[in-house]
């Protein structure tokens, strides 16, 4: 588990200020990986990255699904090996 305080996340996603605000939200109005954000004091922000990666993995599965799944489904199909 390797977490990166919000400069260095940024620099190494190549997200501008904006981009990384946007996907933040959502990250953190999502259930089991809104815990990738912590913020241990309120000038130092981490996110780990492996589970923002997941995030991603999910975010990209539902992005052309008519019925969207949960991330808990998600993360149980990724489990078993049925997400490539």
């Amino acid at each position: 588990m390797s977490k990166l305080i919000k400069s260095d996340f940024k620099k190494q996603y190549g997200y501008s200020e904006s981009t990384y605000q946007r996907r933040m939200m959502k990250l953190k109005n999502t259930n089991y990986f809104s815990r990738a954000y912590t913020r241990p004091t309120s000038q130092e922000v981490r996110i780990d990255t492996d589970l923002y990666d997941l995030f991603l993995d999910y975010e990209s599965h539902n992005r052309l699904l008519t019925k969207k799944i949960k991330p808990e489904d998600f993360l149980k199909m990724e489990k078993v090996g049925e997400i490539a």
